[in-house]
Parts: C-alpha cells; structure tokens; sequence
C-alpha cells in the first residue's frame, strides 16, 4: 500500500515558506502579492503549499503571473481589463496611472513617476490602429521608460521615440531590444549573482568598483554594508562582455537601488528620515537584485513567445534626444498616432530625480552634464529661466497671455523668485508647446491621431487650465480637437499646490486632474 508523505501537502505560512526558499519574508510577502509564487491568500493571510514552492523552485511549475499572462496573450489579448478602474471615457480611455503597470510584464521593470498606464496606451492604440500589423507608425515624444513603445511593438507595429534622460532611454532600448536576448544568459547572470554572494558571506570577495566621485547628496545614499554589496554588483556588472546582458543589469541596479538607499521617492527624492523612516543599515541587496533580474528574464520570455504570432519583425528606434531638436530625423507624414505626456508644467524635476540612477550607472559624469539636461529639456526648469530676460509668448491666444501676465504681476518684492521668473517659466514652457504641434503637424500622415496626457497646473496662486491651453495651441497648427477626456479627477500634486513659491495669494481650492486631449491631424 503506497504511503503519503505528509510533507508534501503541508501547508506553509509567510514565514514557514520563506524560510523554505530562503528568502526575507518582506521579499515573499511582495513576490506573493505580485503573483510570483504559487500562494494563496486566506483572510489577510499568505498561505503556500510546500510541494507547489519546491516544484516552483526546481523550475518543474510556472510562475502565476507568468501563466497567466501566457493565457491572456494565447487569446489574443494584449491587456485584462481592471475591474477596479474609474469609470472609462465614451473611447474606453481609462485611467492613465502609472501604478497599474507594477503587475504588467515588461512595464513592472523600472518605477517611472512621470509615466502613464499600459492599459491606457493599448486601449487608444486599439482605437487609433485599423489594418495588418506593421503598417502602422507609432510615436512618442518623450517616451520616458517605453510604455507607448512597448505597447505598439506588441501589437506588431513600428514605434519611435525619444527621450533626454539617459537612465528612461536605457530602459527603453532594453524593453524594445529584449525579443532578440539570447537563450539563457540571463539565467547565467543569475547565477553569477548567486556566486557573489557566496564569495561575500566567506569574506573571498573584494571590491574593486568605487562611488562616482562627483554624486553628492546631503546624507549617505547607501550605508557601509550596503554600498560594499552594490560596488561588488558594479564589479560584476562591468567584467559582462555582452552589451545586452550589461545593459540589463544596469537597468535592474537602477529600477532597486532606492528600495535599499537612506532615500525615498515621496513623490520627490528626499531622505528617508523626511519621510519619517529608518535608514537602511543593512539589506540582501543581491537577493533584491536577483529578484529583479529573475523577473525581467521571466518577462523576456513572455515577450518572445509573443512576438512570434507576427511574420515581420516591428521596427523599433528609440533616440536620446530632444523630440524638438531630433525630429528633424523623421520623414514628412510618417506617423500615424503619437500617445505621450510631456512634462507637465510643475517645474518637476524629473532629472534630478533621477541622480542616483544617471551617477551610479555611469550615465553622466557630472553636474555639467545634469545641467545640459536641464538646458535641453521640454519647458525647461523654472531655475534655468527665472533670472533671464523677458520671455514672450510665440502664440497669440489673448487669454493666455492674460493668465502668464497675471503670474507676471505676483509677489514682485521677491523679483526672480517671484511671479516674473514664474511667468518667463509658463512662457516658455507653452512656447515649446508650440514649437511641439509645429513639428507634430509636418510628420503626422492625414487624419492621424495624437493623444496627449497633460494636467492643469497652480503657479504663484494662478490657475492654469494647461490642456485647454494646449488644445487651443494645437489648433492654431491646424489639428482639430476630437474631445477632452478627463482621465482622472485627482492626481498627487499637494506639494506643488502648498509650495510657497507656486501659491501666491490662491484664495480657493482647486483640484488637479488630467486630461487626454485627443487630436486629429489635418
């Protein structure tokens, strides 16, 4: 009579089971929620049966999220709806937040603050695109970390893009690259990350890497134990002699390396301690590291099964340049949709924040370099402009140069500080706007769309309806305004409202949201 063994039907709790695959049970708690375990959950609980993880652990089980997206993808369906969205436009445009991407193959990579829902792209591609895969032309502007582009090439169509900050283009070239990884030298990386960290724990590893030397910040970014674990990665990641396999690695250290840094995004990058957190004194960062490499490996994998369901191979380019000084590049009515979302105008500093990524993975080399960024970027920074002379408006539209002269006339005792460097800022930021629909209308084929993510904004206390004004700008260039979906009612903008700099003398609340400003071109 054939016995049982008990063993295999155990059924394990959080901690029970990552002491079983030997990992921090915060690491399991996210793989579970994440669906990269088999696990269930009962209650508030986390449950795991023993033989479900070991035959995850011997490869003999696919992940869940893996599986499932295989399912979705066998179907035909490049997206699953989210039953928790807001209520959808009358296009089905639904909410743009990036956060729905933390669960999407490919799009999980690399946390992007300033980018927009996978969800949201596919469901104006499915739209906009009408005909075989391959004839179509996708664009975005500023692609950021690659959710348009992405989303285009998995429907088999050509994408182009472009984007300033070196860090969101590497993650980009990889997410479009990825197709053509070879077989198993991901896997291989994994473990020579493995290896490393059996040299570390008996003390046989050495460090030859060392911190980039012009990377200031005002508390230690890495503590002594941490540091030491990411210079043994940056030593592992610069004796890699395939590009690919390099770039991959780079762009796994840059998508963790705050998750074990003494800062935090909250939305901005600021010290943990700002944060009201501990400081990380010590962490497994090369389990954390592991982890993603694994992830990214598993979402390659889903990426080339899924790529073969089109007998041409989609072009892909991504350019690390300025769309208004690079689209010289692009043919006359070659495009046939752009989805994207500019910088908004908040004075954001998206390359600052991102100083930990462009420093340690060697994308810049210093301050001079961060500066050009700033120089180069869409609507520049308010510090680039403030303390210039008078900047005009390049479009005539009467209201809107009645709301940059009411920025203009705010807090005059505090001069460059106050409403006359806040109006240069608005001025040039809609004349980029401008010289943006100028370029569009000469590449876009007849009747193409263009959809364009943008939220209001509050400078020195004035209220700036930015997509109405964008709308009006693009209109003047010929395009007509299909609608204006309002794609989310609110958005994190507290600290850009409360800022003593932006609130000037607002006597009511105002809101911020977003807006899908849908356009066809002539």
């Amino acid at each position: 009579m054939r016995t049982t063994d008990t063993r295999d039907e155990a059924v394990l709790n959080l901690t029970e089971a990552a002491q079983l695959i030997r990992v921090s049970e915060k690491t399991l708690r996210e793989m579970a929620r994440t669906k990269r375990v088999p696990c269930q959950k009962v209650g508030r609980e986390w449950r795991f049966l023993r033989r479900g993880l070991e035959q995850w652990l011997a490869g003999q089980a696919p992940i869940p999220i893996v599986a499932e997206a295989r399912e979705v993808y066998g179907q035909g369906e490049l997206f699953a709806a989210d039953k928790t969205d807001a209520v959808e436009t009358s296009l089905g445009f639904g909410d743009t937040a990036f956060t729905k991407n933390r669960r999407e193959p490919l799009h999980r990579w690399v946390p992007w603050i300033a980018g927009f829902s996978a969800d949201f792209v596919g469901r104006v591609l499915d739209v906009a695109t009408s005909g075989e895969p391959g004839q179509s032309t996708i664009l975005d502007p500023f692609a950021g970390v690659g959710t348009t582009l992405v989303e285009g090439m998995k429907r088999g169509h050509n994408v182009v893009g472009f984007e300033i900050n070196p860090y969101a283009a590497l993650a980009c070239e990889v997410k479009l690259s990825a197709v053509d990884c070879p077989s198993g030298v991901l896997a291989e990386a994994r473990r020579n990350v493995a290896a490393l960290s059996r040299e570390r724990r008996t003390r046989k590893a050495g460090v030859r890497s060392a911190p980039p030397s012009r990377f200031r910040s005002k508390r230690p970014f890495f503590s002594p134990a941490v540091e030491n674990q990411v210079l043994l990665l940056q030593d592992l990641i610069a004796e890699q002699t395939n590009r690919f396999v390099k770039d991959v690695m780079k762009v796994a250290l840059g998508a963790v390396m705050v998750s074990f840094s003494n800062y935090s995004y909250e939305p901005s990058l600021s010290t943990r301690a700002a944060a009201g957190k501990q400081e990380v004194e010590d962490a497994d960062v090369l389990a954390v590291f592991r982890e993603k490499l694994r992830e990214i490996e598993d979402d390659i994998g889903i990426l080339k099964r899924h790529m073969t369901r089109f007998a041409h191979k989609p072009r892909a380019d991504i350019r690390r340049e300025s769309y208004l000084d690079g689209a010289v590049a692009l043919a006359d009515r070659s495009v046939d949709v752009v989805i994207t979302s500019p910088p908004y105008l908040n004075n954001y500093h998206y390359v600052r924040n991102t100083r930990p990524q462009l420093y340690w993975l060697g994308l810049v080399g210093d301050n001079g370099d961060l500066k050009k960024l700033e120089e180069n970027s869409f609507g520049r920074f308010w510090q680039t402009v403030r303390g210039g002379p008078l900047v005009e408006l390049s479009c005539k539209i009467p209201e809107l140069q009645e709301v940059v002269q009411d920025i203009r006339g705010r807090n005059p005792e505090k001069g460059s500080y106050g409403g006359s460097g806040w109006a240069n800022y608005a001025a040039t930021y809609f004349n980029d706007c401008d010289k943006f629909f100028q370029i569009t209308r000469r590449i876009m084929k007849p009747a193409g769309w263009v959809v364009v993510v943008i939220g209001n904004n509050i400078v020195q206390g004035v209220h700036v309806e930015t997509d109405r004004f964008l709308a009006q700008i693009a209109e003047l260039h010929g395009f007509e305004l299909e609608a204006m979906h309002r794609v989310r009612k609110k958005r994190t903008g507290s600290s850009i409202i409360s800022s003593s700099v932006r609130v000037g003398v607002a006597t009511e609340r105002t809101e911020l949201y977003e807006t899908a400003v849908e356009l066809r071109a002539p």
